[in-house]
Parts: structure tokens; sequence; C-alpha cells
């Protein structure tokens, strides 16, 4: 922590004109007038605190009052795991520990600089001396706190979206590398105001960088060299960090040295590979040793200028997530629901799944047109059978051949990470009794783990692990697609309150001969059976993430059952139906957000906001 300077010499008191015309505005300081603030600095220090610094707390600032005067402080708490969770901004103009300062209790939060952040130090003896000549100070800070208390209440409060990005170049040759440019005019088309800012900005002052944060929606801080000053700056600056890459050139091993408490709290870093052309061959050399350096990636292809809009997208927190349910042969009507949304200009960001709307997903994620997905779909499940390799049952019912030969045939050896678009499935892990989340890895393999009915199809292994059917945990994983959402999330569920009924209510406890006898009229076959139990054993959990989708589109495929393979045409007709009623009824999913509150982050869901205001609260009373 480095101070600058104190306001005091000798009798006098010194400070910039600056300084004090935006103290005038901080609403601890209204209307206290010229000598009130002259006292006020004469007793204060001035000081920086590097972005990724964390402010110190113990001895004298164990109970001192803080004006942030220019940057941005967060507000961190510890959860029962042991991990820092971001619960609160201090930007400039606000303050921070009053309630320590009052009731002499100490902090439990913690106090991060988000970027290069300037401020104010009032010790407990002058702010108790200031106090006791000017009783308005009190009364400003008591109007604060009550408004903090009041806002945590009644307002629900929205996850912030980060406003600041550096894009820094991993590897040498990229300095003049035009993704941010193409970044700034894509959002600036979406209707928000954002810059570029480079190296030539390198001595203005931490108030400039405030003031024009400040008058932006979104701002890039590009980095030029990779260990240079002013790309340390960048990330300093940064709310997130994105890295470029070439893919046929290896990473390199070594991260960006960055603070490491500020790598945690806003997340690792997303790595942007900008591929020459419109193909994804390969990806770059040590990508798998990508362990500590980035959590995320994006291909940029340079013809493609989809891949900048989506990026751009997901930057602003509009990106579209989309998460399809599995269900059998009702899953085709996912392609129904999918055409109607691609009339109404809805695009598609993000997908996820599980069991056959996992493999829909793939489709859309390898950026297959709606022709092409529905004709794979009719030659992989109604011009052929692919659970027709029966076998000894000592495993399952058939072999599974079939299945990864279809799968195999479809979707070749492409690996998830190298998808043009985010993907994710979900498959049961026998072995842990958790989901597994596959985001990495041999895509038909991931999907042949998604759509492993338990006792149909044999589990797929994975380090020793049995993996079955996404279904039997999580039928509709939107929980999973939330917790890295970058905006709206739509989701598309087919499963059915009941689609598999009995008539003869002792069918169970009949004979053999006499259920071959009445050729196994109105009665479920071992096959549905097994097929329903792996989604049914998820109904309580599907009800409750389907609440956590920003638009939910249910088709009702009366009288259809999870084996009707022939009724492709009739399933994606009633997807179709459904989800342009839904449409017509509700409108785009959040055209407001594209087009107006463009920052507005999408609503969490009630658990998710109660959380957050407890913490919020727990801000109001240890900070």
């Amino acid at each position: 922590m480095a101070f600058l300077t104190p306001f005091r010499s000798g009798r006098d008191t010194a400070y910039p004109d600056s300084l004090r015309t935006l103290l005038h505005h901080f609403p601890l300081l209204a209307d206290i007038g010229d000598a009130a603030l002259k006292r006020l600095l004469s007793q204060a220090t001035w000081f920086g605190l590097p972005g990724g610094t964390m402010l110190d707390r113990s001895g004298d600032n164990r109970q001192a009052l803080f004006l942030v005067v220019a940057g941005c402080l967060g507000v961190f708490v510890e959860d029962g795991r042991g991990a820092k969770r971001l619960v609160a901004h201090i930007p400039a103009g606000e303050t921070v520990g009053e309630m320590s300062l009052i009731s002499g209790q100490p902090q439990a939060a913690q106090l991060l600089a988000l970027r290069d952040t300037e401020l104010l130090r009032v010790g407990r003896s002058a702010f108790e001396s200031l106090i006791a000549r000017h009783p308005r100070v009190m009364m400003n800070l008591m109007r604060i706190l009550i408004r903090r208390l009041s806002d945590t209440v009644r307002t629900p409060i929205e996850r912030a979206r980060p406003k600041t990005f550096a894009i820094v170049p991993l590897q040498d040759g990229l300095d003049d590398d035009l993704t941010a440019q193409r970044l700034a005019a894509a959002l600036v088309e979406m209707g928000l105001k954002a810059r570029v800012l480079d190296a030539s900005y390198s001595d203005r002052s931490a108030e400039w960088f405030n003031h024009f944060e400040g008058t932006h929606d979104i701002v890039f801080y590009r980095g030029d060299a990779p260990e240079g000053s002013w790309t340390h700056h960048c990330l300093r600056q940064a709310d997130r960090v994105l890295l470029l890459a070439r893919p046929d050139r290896p990473l390199p091993l070594k991260p960006l040295e960055m603070p490491a408490f500020k790598e945690r709290a806003t997340g690792m870093p997303e790595l942007l590979l900008l591929h020459p052309s419109s193909s994804i061959r390969d990806l770059p050399e040590h990508f798998a040793l990508r362990g500590g350096l980035f959590e995320a990636h994006h291909h940029i292809r340079a013809d493609r200028s989809g891949d900048i809009q989506r990026l751009a997208r997901f930057i602003s927190g509009r990106a579209v997530g989309l998460v399809l349910a599995g269900g059998g042969a009702r899953g085709f009507a996912h392609i129904g629901v999918i055409r109607a949304l691609m009339e109404a200009g809805v695009p598609f960001d993000h997908l996820g799944g599980t069991s056959m709307g996992a493999i829909t997903a793939a489709g859309l994620a390898l950026e297959w047109d709606l022709d092409e997905l529905t004709e794979r779909m009719r030659a992989a499940f109604v011009k052929t059978n692919p659970l027709s390799d029966y076998t000894l049952p000592l495993i399952a019912l058939v072999r599974g051949k079939k299945v990864s030969e279809l799968l195999r045939a479809h979707f070749g050896d492409v690996r998830i990470e190298e998808l043009p678009k985010p993907f994710f499935c979900v498959s049961s892990d026998l072995t842990t009794g958790r989901i597994h989340v596959h985001r990495e890895g041999l895509l038909w393999r991931a999907l042949r783990a998604s759509v492993a009915l338990p006792g149909i199809l044999p589990p797929v292994t994975h380090h020793g692990h049995l993996l079955v059917d996404g279904g039997v945990m999580n039928n509709l994983p939107v929980d999973v697609m939330s917790e890295q959402a970058h905006g709206p999330i739509i989701a598309s569920d087919v499963t059915g309150e009941l689609d598999i009924r009995v008539r003869d209510s002792c069918y169970g406890e009949r004979p053999v001969w006499w259920l071959i006898w009445q050729r196994m009229r109105g009665i479920p076959s071992i096959v549905s059976i097994l097929m329903r139990s792996g989604t049914v054993g998820s109904e309580a959990q599907r009800r409750l993430v389907r609440d956590r989708a920003d638009l939910l589109f249910e088709p009702p495929l009366e009288g259809m059952g999870i084996r009707d393979w022939r009724k492709f045409d009739r399933a994606i007709a009633e997807g179709y139906e459904h989800a342009v009623d839904v449409i017509r009824k509700k409108g785009v999913p959040l055209s407001e957000i594209w087009s107006k509150d463009v920052l507005g982050a999408r609503k969490e869901t009630a658990p998710s906001r109660r959380v957050e205001s407890q913490h919020q609260a727990e801000v109001s009373v240890i900070a």
C-alpha cells in the first residue's frame, strides 16, 4: 500500500482543486461546506492501491473510514467452503468502513482494489472530531446506511456485469491484432458505448481512467507485449481478462503474472483462439495443460463475423444459452422449437443438453443448419434402429455398438473443445452418485455416455468411473448452464408428466404365458420401463431447475411415447406449433435486454437473490 501524501503542511492545508470538487459530490460530505471539508482533508491521508491488491485493515486501518476517490473496491466474504465471493462493489464516490468505525468490531469482509484505486483514509479520532464539529456528517452517514439497507430489502440484487476487459496477447506478433477494435465495433452496433484504450494512454492518471470508464458501458484495455508494463496496467484495471493466441503456435506454459487474489476474484481469464480461415483444424500445443491459465475459450475465425458478434454478446451479457432435455423420440420436438426460435431471430451462443437433447444441441454447436440437423436425426433414429443389437443381458439389453458407430459416423473425431460454439452435455456418474458435465474430450463419446440408459445400453467408462444417461440425475441441466450464463437461458423440456401407462393393475403378477398370449397389450415392455426410469428419477430436479430458465418450452406431445420413433414429423410439427404460440404470447426472449437495458443482467432465481441479499446485508454491517 503506497501512501502518496498527507494534506497537512504546518498550519496550512493544501489539496488539489480537482479533489475538492470530487469530494463535494460524495454523499457523506453533502452540504458540509468548505470549512468542514478543509478540516477533513487536514487529517486525511491520500494513497493509491494497485489493482488486484488487498486493502490491509490491520493496525490503524482496523477502525478507519475510506473514501474511494478513483477506481473501485470489491467487497469479498468467505463462504462455507473457504472460497472468496465478490458480494459488492464500492465505486468512486462511495465510502466503506463506516460500520467497523462506529461499532469498534473487527470486520469480516475483505476489500480488494478491482482496478488501480485512489482512496482517502480518515482515522477514528479524525472522524470523531469531524462529526463533533459538523453533525451533518453523521446525518449523511445515517442516510447512506439506511439507503443501503433499504436497497437490500426492497430491490432485487442483480449480478454485476464486467465493465472493463483486458485483451492481452499470449504470443509474440499479436501486437497489431484488431480483435479489440472489432469487438468494440460490434458492441456499438448493439447499442453500447464501447472504446479501446491502448498503450498511448499509459501516461493517464487513475482519475482519468475512472472518469473514462464512467462515461462508457464497456472499455477494452488492449495490451502490447505479454510482459510489458502497459499490459500489467491493463490486467490491474480489468474486471475480466481475454487472452489472444493463434492455434498454430504453442501456448506458454507459464501464465501471465497477475495478483493471485484478483485472479480468483474476477474469474480465470478466457482464451480467444484466432483462426486464419473458417475451419477449426487444430488446438494449439499445450492446450491440454491450460489449468491455471484460462477457464474457457472462444474460437474467432477471420472470415466469420458471427464469431465476433457472439463474443460481443457474451461480453455484454446477452449470450443466449439453449438447454435441451432428454426424452427419447419425444426429443424430436426440439427441432420444431429450434425452427421457431430461428424464425424469431434468436441466436444460439451456448448449447447444452442431456441424452437426445444433447445430440440435438451438439448438431447446433457444429453449426449444422436446420435441414441438415433434421435429416441427420431422421437417418439416425427413424431409418435405422440403433437399439437392435441385442445381446445376453449381463450388462445391458443391447451391445451398444450400433449406437457408438452411429454417433461416430455423424460426429467423427471432433473434440468438444474444437466446436465452433460452446457446448456441454451431462451424464450420471454411478461411481460417485453425481452428475458428470462433459466440456472436453471426444464429442461422440461424451454423447454416448449421455444416452447410456441403464439396463439398455452399457455404461461408458471414464477414468474408472461408470457413466450412464444424464437423465438419471439431471434431465434438464439449466442449472449447469446458469453457472456460466452470460445472458438469457432458453430451455425445451419434452419429458412430459405421464407418458407411460398400464391398464392391467396386476400385470406384474401375471405369468409369462399370459403376457405372451395377450401380446403385451397395454403393458409397457422392459425397454419402455427402463427408458422411462432413466428420466423419472430426476423429476424433482427437473421441476427445480426449469424455473431458472428465462423462457421455457414444454410441447404437450400427447399420446407420444419415448419409443415412438416413427412419429418424427409429428413431434417436430407439434414442437414448432407450441414454440410459435409461446413466442407470440411472450415475445422474443428478453428482447428488452438486447435493445434497451443493455447492461442489465438476466433475473437471478429467487434462491440466488436471497443469497446475494444476505451477503449484501452482511456487507452493510461488517464493512
